[in-house]
């Protein structure tokens, strides 16, 4: 999923969530030539607070753009949005207030529930990158590790 493809405005957020800041920070990830976790900072304000470790409704989104990267950008973007799962896996939470919240096309969406269900949803690409990246071998595999445990803090 394209960052610019996600109607970032039509997703509730608390009054420091700026969704125009959103897509720009996706396209950063994909432009990062560094591997390591911090690449990940700017998404991780951008949809959520870094500091107080939460996340806002725009994490759900951002997950499927996550995973578009994962799967489409190979090198320091692939690694960069490991990281950036791997850091909110079990660490983060929903901001308070917005636990849920009601999606454009009006069903209700649970944070945390619904991150879960798109990992979930992309295991064969993980393992086919886990096979052939071997940069990325190591996090895919925590991340795989970590769905099945749930959504609780790596031991």
């Amino acid at each position: 999923m394209n960052p610019e493809s996600v109607d970032w405005t039509g997703i509730p957020g608390p009054r420091w969530y700026q969704p125009d800041e959103v897509a720009d920070a996706f396209k950063a990830l994909i432009r990062t030539t560094q591997a390591d976790d911090d690449q990940g900072g700017g998404i991780r304000s951008v949809v959520g607070n870094d500091h107080a470790g939460t996340l806002y409704p725009a994490a759900v989104a951002g997950t499927d753009v996550l995973l578009h990267i994962i799967a489409t950008c190979p090198g320091p973007p692939r690694n960069a949005a490991l990281w950036v799962l791997l850091d909110w896996w079990g660490c983060f939470q929903p901001e308070p207030g917005f636990e849920s919240y009601i999606d454009q096309d009006g069903h209700r969406v649970k944070v945390i529930p619904a991150i879960i269900e798109r990992v979930e949803q992309a295991p064969d690409i993980m393992c086919v990158i886990g096979e052939h990246d071997t940069s990325a071998r190591g996090l895919v595999r925590r991340l795989l590790r970590n769905l099945e445990r749930g959504w609780v803090l790596e031991k």
